[in-house]
């Protein structure tokens, strides 16, 4: 069964820092990188290029870029899942980037509520439409992650220069480093079951006494000189 990873962004995610509102098509291109997917394969019918992976999961990129050409974007994504045979919203998901959260950081929705602009029109495009009466509503699930936002000084940035301004090298390998391995293993969990083998990044937290652990072991080798003192 095929379960595709749509990133939503254009081209510019390639460089390095990335642009923020291109984080979503960044994620693709690392997981491509970092996961032993095969080469990218354009298709001239899904408008699109994919990379796919023994165990079923299909990484897309859309050619149009979603941040300046929605409209289009709108029919590469909804040609591209017709492509793969994707039926099912339960079957694909939808990267971007959310400027609500900090870079390194990212959270799981569904449907289009709360989208940003540069994502909004895709997931409507191809989020199943009510029924009246319909109990089970299916809705495309989305990951975010978190860009940052600007300031609220007036030095800052208007929000439309700031979506389309470079993180930074900071920000960058934070996001790489930790959200995108974590969303990824987070991703594949749900997908192909508790027991899919990965590198333990979506369980790696940072435990109080984890912040202590170099203050205790000082501690602790304090108390075994004093014993060995005292005898």
């Amino acid at each position: 069964m095929v379960r595709c990873i749509i990133g939503l962004g254009g081209p510019l995610a390639k460089e390095f820092p990335f642009l923020r509102a291109h984080v979503g098509r960044a994620f693709v291109e690392h997981v491509a990188d970092a996961q032993g997917f095969g080469p990218w394969r354009p298709n001239s019918v899904a408008l699109a290029d994919f990379a796919e992976h023994g165990s079923g999961l299909v990484l897309c990129r859309l050619w149009p870029d979603t941040t300046q050409e929605p409209i289009q974007a709108q029919h590469a994504a909804k040609q591209a899942l017709k492509y793969l045979g994707v039926r099912s919203a339960q079957h694909f998901v939808l990267c971007h980037a959310e400027l609500r959260k900090s870079c390194g950081r990212f959270d799981v929705a569904e449907g289009p509520r709360s989208a940003p602009v540069w994502a909004k029109p895709v997931i409507e495009a191809v989020s199943p439409e009510f029924t009246p009466g319909k109990k089970a509503y299916e809705q495309p699930m989305r990951i975010m992650f978190g860009v940052g936002a600007p300031s609220r000084s007036s030095l800052s940035p208007r929000m439309d220069r700031f979506r389309e301004s470079r993180v930074s090298g900071r920000e960058a390998n934070a996001i790489l480093q930790s959200a995108f391995p974590a969303a990824y293993e987070w991703l594949q969990k749900r997908w192909l079951g508790p027991d899919a083998v990965t590198g333990g990044a979506v369980l790696r937290r940072k435990l109080p006494q984890d912040k202590r652990r170099q203050e205790l072991e000082l501690e602790a080798r304090r108390m075994r000189s004093d014993g060995a003192a005292d005898r």
